[in-house]
């Protein structure tokens, strides 16, 4: 705003300057050249070089400055109120009073902002002693927000007055009110009043003022700047206000090669400052133009300068810009302001024209308004509220009720024709640091070529102030994508529909052609593929004919999908879906126990199908299970979306998966679902179980800290594995600590205790030969099967060393089926590790008939010497 004033300095002669007022506060103050007295101590001239209001609870404050009534003058200055005004709390601006208090009673001119209600309107007073007339009042509700305004005030001799206003603080002035007195004649001061309550007590500001003869434009109007809106439709920016029959001559205007004159020239009724060009003929997208303009005039009927102006005509495609950092979470502050925000990034070669795009933030919407991003440049996005916060971070947009989760969600951003240019479904886990996700810090994207990069593309700022709005992110670095999509899923929705789900983001044209995919057993090509909007992850295929049920299916990818930065999918990739079947009770079996999870880590269940049939996962929930009710509580659903579980898959349940990959090492990062919420798993003990969401009961598992392997001196990210999947999920023996050499836990892949139940003729069957109780994943516990000729026998076993000591008692009397299995880990009754040696499996057999079985078989316990 400083340039304003210098503007017109140079319009004046030496002796005309010193019959006029101008302070722009430039010096950094406001007690000399010029001076302003009253409550001093109340104002301060602030970092951006204006007056500002600096008191402390309620009350009124004031400003004067020695200026005399001229008969024909001009007022022209800045004035910004950062709350809705209202009659407890206004402004003043006073054009002329007779006295130097304009607390009391005087006689003179002045302007109010501010009134209770909505329509709130300026309004010019006239004051004479303690009364109070209004002479003019311009369009009601103008100020019923906070505004940042720029007004002019012109005033003749023969007592005519006129109000013009730029509703940007420009000097584009728009007619706002006129009046008609004469009565005072003569006043030596103006000021400015200010009346608030404690919380806006810092919030009025004021700039550029300017009190003298009226000021004659001799300065033609300036192209400020050039929008190609559409392929026929530019708008024209000028600097100031145009005279509209000059404005809308099409023949100002054109464009050579090839010669086009506009079919039609619109003025903005608003701004009088602004040119819509319609185009008898579309220009070819990526093309330069020459557009010439010529014969503009401005109010004051100054002429511009012809001007020949590059043009291109650019429609923005996906990812032309991009959300490129999300402030969500600002508190607490490191050194940016209190204020949430979105900043937009133009990676184009183009300049870009954000009118009538639509940001989404969940459910809300915005729409921004007319703003050009100019290529490789940045805006800002976020709550009125919090403009005066970012002002200095340029170039500012602001919205009413701009809220962005702290935790995580959808952000699209949509041009104005509804199709999406870049979407990010973001997660506080992307921070990557549990220090900066408490706050403070801004997410940011790493390298703008790979748009679609989701968590993998997206850090906690490592700038100092705690982001970089406005400018480079300071993460910028190359990351680039050089993976290739694949179809990690298919899903069965009903008979006639089912949906393919993508590693990432693809290419919306190619995962939406029907003939892109086929299915076998007669389905062939769907009749149509809709898309999931707006990530572009998945694709529900209409069938042309119902599935059958206990048929297993074959979808093929037979065209080259491609991802949002062109890696492409394997021709021909295939995939196996069916009908899904219901899930019985052992179907599903509860694998892999994580209830102590290292620092940074999500508690697990991992669960395997052991059965043959085909399962869908939205069918059942996760849950925990009372022993004294012999109930289910803490129900969670696992999936909301249909998630087949084909047979022998192993699937971990978190609600943080990227946090489990980031702390185990995993086979298959695709085995994990995400569930919203998670049954309680205490770091002592517990009870998991998984049932139907009717309450049937599929599996169920407790767990203890004091199954964990003895010998491990701390348990805490050690996961708990199931042996066997053939022998129950309730039996303690059947769980051992995953092994020291896969980290502890093995997420989503074959548990490091595997052992499978082998069947012979023997009663008793021990497996293997030798086994090693290191916990190194490898033969590390001793299986005793056994297989008897009829149910209902009971079991003792105890485990002897070689002198005959009695070193473990692993089974006393156990009712036992027709097969089954225990394990002994290698350790005495006392928990601790049993020497390396040859030791005795002595189980002792009772029948129904009170018959007595015994078998001995000969186990070694090896080891590292």
């Amino acid at each position: 705003m400083k340039h304003f004033l210098i503007s017109l300095v140079i319009m004046f002669s030496h002796t005309v300057l010193m019959a006029q007022f101008t302070d722009n506060f430039a010096d950094g103050n406001f007690t000399a050249n010029p001076r302003w007295s009253g409550d001093s101590a109340q104002f301060k001239v602030n970092s951006s070089l204006q007056l500002q209001l600096n008191a402390s609870g309620a009350g009124t404050s004031m400003l004067t400055a020695s200026n005399n009534l001229l008969q024909d003058m001009e007022w022209s200055f800045w004035i910004k109120l950062s709350f809705a005004p209202s009659d407890n709390n206004m402004a003043r601006v006073y054009l002329s009073s007779d006295q130097s208090n304009i607390k009391g009673t005087l006689n003179g001119y002045y302007l109010k902002f501010g009134e209770n209600g909505s329509n709130d309107a300026i309004e010019l007073v006239k004051q004479t002693g303690d009364n109070h007339t209004v002479l003019c009042r311009g369009t009601a509700g103008f100020l019923s927000s906070p505004f940042a305004i720029r007004i002019k005030v012109i005033h003749t001799s023969d007592g005519q007055w006129k109000v013009l206003v730029d509703n940007q603080g420009g000097i584009n002035y728009q007619f706002q009110a006129s009046g008609s007195d004469n009565t005072i004649v003569s006043g030596s001061y103006l000021g400015v009043y200010c009346k608030y309550t404690s919380s806006n007590s810092t919030k009025f500001y004021f700039d550029d003022f300017y009190a003298g003869p009226l000021i004659i434009d001799t300065v033609p109007p300036k192209v400020k700047t050039v929008s190609v809106v559409s392929a026929n439709t530019i708008t024209v920016q000028f600097d100031e206000a145009v005279e509209t029959a000059s404005a809308c001559n099409a023949n100002n205007y054109s464009i050579v090669s090839p010669s086009l004159i506009p079919d039609t020239v619109v003025q903005d009724n608003t701004t009088l400052a602004q040119i819509q060009l319609t185009l008898p003929q579309d220009l070819v997208a990526d093309q330069t133009y020459t557009l010439t303009l010529s014969g503009v005039k401005d109010m004051a009927g100054n002429t511009m300068l012809p001007k020949l102006i590059p043009i291109v005509w650019h429609r923005a495609k996906a990812f032309d810009i991009l959300i490129n950092e999300i402030m969500a979470d600002p508190t607490p502050t490191v050194k940016l302001p209190d204020a949430e925000y979105i900043e937009l990034y133009n990676r184009s070669s183009f300049a870009v024209d954000l009118k009538g795009w639509a940001l989404e933030l969940g459910s809300s919407q915005k729409i921004l308004p007319d703003f050009v991003l100019q290529p490789q440049s940045y805006v800002i996005l976020s709550d009125e509220s919090s403009r005066t916060l970012l002002e200095s971070y340029e170039p500012l947009v602001c919205f009413s009720s701009f809220v962005v989760t702290n935790t995580g969600g959808t952000i699209t951003l949509k041009d104005n024709g509804g199709r999406i240019v870049h979407s990010v479904a973001y997660s506080d886990s992307w921070y990557k640091n549990d220090y900066k996700k408490n706050g403070g810090w801004s997410l940011e994207l790493i390298d703008p070529a790979n748009p679609c990069g989701e968590s993998s593309n997206w850090i906690a700022s490592e700038d100092d102030s705690g982001g970089t709005p406005g400018r480079a992110n300071s993460v910028l670095a190359a990351n680039p994508d050089l993976a290739a999509p694949f179809v990690y899923r298919v899903a069965v929705d009903d008979e006639t529909h089912i949906t393919v789900w993508f590693s990432e983001t693809c290419d919306s044209v190619s995962i939406s052609d029907p003939t892109t995919y086929s299915i076998n057993n007669g389905i062939g090509i769907p009749i149509l593929a809709s898309l999931n909007h707006p990530d572009y992850r998945r694709v529900q295929l209409t069938l042309p004919s119902p599935l059958s049920a206990g048929l297993i299916y074959m979808l093929t990818v037979m065209n080259q999908v491609s991802d949002c930065v062109g890696n492409l999918i394997s021709n021909g990739t295939q995939v196996k879906f069916a009908l899904p079947a219901p899930a019985d009770s052992n179907d599903i079996v509860i694998n892999e126990l994580m209830f102590n999870p290292p620092d940074g880590c999500a508690d697990f269940v991992e669960i395997m199908n052991r059965s043959s049939k085909v399962l869908d996962l939205r069918d059942l929930v996760l849950a925990n299970y009372d022993s004294l009710s012999h109930t289910l509580i803490n129900y969670r659903e696992i999936s909301s979306d249909a998630f087949l579980f084909m047979p022998g898959d192993i699937i971990v349940l978190s609600t943080d998966s990227a946090s489990i990959k980031k702390s185990f090492h995993t086979t298959n990062p695709m085995g994990f679902i995400d569930m919203p919420s998670f049954p309680t798993m205490n770091n002592d003990d517990g009870i998991v179980a998984l049932a139907t969401k009717a309450g049937r009961l599929i599996d169920l598992a407790a767990y203890s800290a004091s199954m964990q392997y003895p010998l491990l001196t701390d348990v805490k990210g050690v996961s708990l594995e199931r042996i066997s999947p053939e022998r129950s999920s309730r039996d303690p023996n059947n769980w051992h600590s995953a092994a020291a050499t896969v980290g502890y836990a093995t997420p989503a892949y074959k548990n490091s205790q595997f052992a499978s139940t082998i069947e012979d003729q023997d009663e008793i069957h021990l497996s293997p030969d030798i086994f090693s109780p290191d916990n190194d994943g490898h033969d590390d516990n001793l299986a005793i099967s056994y297989h008897f000729d009829a149910p209902g026998k009971n079991i003792t076993i105890t485990i002897f060393d070689e002198t005959g000591h009695p070193v473990r008692n692993l089974v006393d009397h156990k009712l036992c089926g027709v097969s089954g299995e225990f394990s002994w880990d290698g350790t005495t009754n006392s928990r601790l590790k049993a020497p390396i040696g040859r030791y005795i499996v002595f189980a002792e057999i009772f029948d129904l008939n009170g018959k007595i079985h015994r078998i001995k078989k000969l186990a070694v316990l090896g080891g590292k010497l």
